[in-house]
């Protein structure tokens, strides 16, 4: 009797145990996502360290909403708008199920994300 209340409490430690770490693992991804989540003022875009951003492109705002929309206002007036998703792992940002960034930094105050463009080169785009 006394060795099946000690299989029952190793039992009950390691119950407790694994539904911590499954309810740990959600609860990252859910912030990975409510990081992106927000309005993100360009920073800048750079291509080899030089700012290639446009006229158009300075201060645009990239906003990713809750709902997995997303609309991009630009310096000239231009709206942008489609769907957006995050990896599991957070560490590709797709946009309209086509375009998948690399996810650099991200954090409440930084979102920097990298793209190779055809035969221009790395690509990368820093937000705050």
């Amino acid at each position: 009797m006394k060795n099946l209340k000690k299989i029952s409490y190793v039992l009950l430690i390691a119950i407790v145990a694994f539904s911590g770490f499954l309810f740990t693992s959600c609860k990252k991804e859910a912030t990975e996502t409510n990081m992106i989540i927000r309005r993100w003022t360009l920073e800048s875009k750079t291509i080899a360290g030089l700012n290639v951003a446009t006229d158009c492109e300075k201060l645009a705002v990239w906003n990713f909403k809750s709902d997995g929309t997303y609309a991009i206002y630009d310096s000239c007036n231009k709206t942008l708008t489609g769907t957006w998703k995050l990896a599991a792992d957070a560490k590709t940002l797709t946009l309209d199920n086509l375009t998948a960034y690399a996810v650099i930094e991200s954090t409440l105050t930084k979102l920097v994300i990298e793209l190779q463009v055809g035969n221009v080169g790395l690509t990368r785009w820093s937000f705050n």
